[in-house]
């Protein structure tokens, strides 16, 4: 059995740790997932935008060719 030692730590001085490593690992941590999810929406738009883009330009072209008398029959 290996040898355990342990160290009475009371419940304030924890709380206390556990505030000032909050503090210190908090908000780089809160910055950099902010940073990621800008970084994803910022894609994720443009991804849309050129969707939105191709789109219009096709209905446009289709509307052109329709109102044109292009229709074949």
């Amino acid at each position: 059995m290996p040898n355990v030692i342990e160290v009475p730590v009371s419940s304030t001085a924890l709380l206390v740790l556990m505030l000032a490593f909050a503090a210190v690992v908090g908000p780089p941590a809160v910055s950099s997932v902010k940073c990621w999810w800008s970084i994803r929406l910022r894609r994720w738009s443009r991804g849309l935008r050129d969707v939105r883009a191709r789109l219009v330009a096709r209905v446009r072209e289709t509307l052109r060719h329709f109102l044109d008398g292009g229709g074949g029959r």
